[in-house]
């Protein structure tokens, strides 16, 4: 990110341009403060802090710019919200509903930091909202969703946390529950569910969502699209790697179709090196979770003995891996009784991972099926199956690739 606004920067204005930035106190406009710093030095970043009369968090806002040592000023917008207010609604008959009195400030506040650009002069403005507020829709339009350049916009909240950290900003601003300071409520009592949950609903992970909330969050997801449509910013682009760790579930090792713990363990051992060695931004779990009846078990006819029925023991994932502390989720496949589906997309929904590694059980089957599923609608991403972090069935099988551009390693 630190380079993407270097670049941009370079791009789109001189060595003397700053980066104007409206300081709430908040995670994302504290964290694209202090990216901004980063990439161009703090003198070329300038906070404006802008209260709508009294501002209860105010100090958080001071806290940043002093934290960051930034030029900053504070405009209080309340005058010119009153008058407006007083004006429109003195014309036109009426009241000023939640929607004027929610909107109208953001709008005022994307005009002070303009306003205050075009008097100072050589600024580029952010626009400070992260992805998984641009989902929900959750941004005025051209208030806080407009501006110059969007670092965040790709980055759901718990990345911005992530980075926040990785930045070294204080901890409780960079966890600060978000809200948009006008209605005295969080974001997430707003919405009635969590960013954590519209995360998982958006990249297709539901496992951990309650299904009613998940059903809820992508009919709000859907609604909102023609709105993300109106933010045509230049959008930082992260370039993720990933891990996916396919089916390591006790059945897989130990259980009824167990490959032997000997091979395990050097599999296993090989997976820790890795999640050592590599950078991995996240880790995908894929795990069977079979109905009791489904087609691929021996009593329905098919080729293998019962394994990884939901909920039971010998579908849970090797909890030695499960403890390493690295961002994952689990997808879940096989559930449908009529359907034997050795492979799927380990990146559903997901369009900026430039290189993803495969490990797990079982290299002829399951792992070499998820390698394709996800090769043949992931064309731009590099996919690599790490051997040794495998272990097969038929340690000879020849492997059908079907010219998709996947690297065994």
């Amino acid at each position: 990110m630190v380079a993407w606004i270097k670049d941009y920067f370079a791009k789109n204005g001189d060595e003397n341009t700053k980066a104007l930035i409206g300081i709430s106190g908040g995670k994302d406009s504290t964290v694209v403060a202090a990216a901004c710093v980063a990439a161009l030095g703090k003198d070329r970043v300038v906070g404006v802090m802008m209260p709508n009369g009294v501002q209860t968090d105010i100090n958080d806002s001071k806290r940043v710019c002093e934290f960051l040592g930034i030029k900053n000023y504070e405009v209080n917008i309340k005058g010119a919200y009153d008058a407006l207010a007083q004006e429109i609604t003195a014309k036109t008959a009426g009241e000023a509903t939640p929607q004027f009195k929610t909107n109208t400030p953001s709008r005022l506040r994307m005009a002070t930091l303009y306003g205050v650009a075009a008097i100072i002069g050589n600024c580029r403005i952010s626009n400070n909202g992260n992805k998984s507020e641009r989902l929900m829709g959750y941004f005025t339009i051209w208030g806080d969703g407009a501006g110059d350049f969007a670092p965040l916009a790709n980055l759901y909240v718990s990345d911005v946390v992530r980075l926040g950290i990785e930045l070294g900003l204080p901890e409780d601003l960079v966890k600060k529950a978000p809200s948009d300071g006008m209605c005295g409520k969080t974001d997430e009592d707003n919405l009635g569910f969590t960013y954590a949950e519209v995360e998982k609903v958006a990249r297709g992970f539901f496992d951990d969502v309650n299904p009613e909330t998940a059903q809820k969050i992508q009919k709000k997801i859907n609604g909102m699209s023609w709105k993300c449509k109106l933010l045509n910013l230049p959008c930082f682009v992260p370039d993720q790697k990933e891990l996916a760790i396919v089916d390591a579930q006790k059945d897989f090792i130990d259980g009824s179709m167990g490959v032997g713990m000997e091979k395990w363990k050097k599999a296993k051992a090989a997976i820790i090196d890795l999640m050592k060695k590599e950078k991995y931004d996240s880790i995908v779990y894929t795990k069977d979770w079979h109905p009791t009846n489904h087609c691929s078990f021996k009593p329905q006819g098919g080729p293998w003995p019962n394994h990884c029925v939901a909920g039971e023991k010998g579908a849970e994932i090797d909890a030695e891996l499960l403890a390493v502390n690295i961002p994952s989720v689990t997808l879940n496949k096989g559930c449908n009784p009529n359907v034997e589906e050795y492979g799927i997309d380990v990146l559903p929904n997901v369009d900026n991972v430039k290189e993803l590694h495969l490990v797990g059980l079982c290299f002829d089957y399951c792992v070499q099926s998820c390698a394709k599923e996800t090769a043949k609608t992931h064309p731009n991403t590099k996919i690599v199956v790490k051997k040794a972090g495998t272990v097969a069935i038929d340690e000879n099988a020849k492997i059908d690739w079907e010219g998709l551009d996947v690297k065994v390693e």
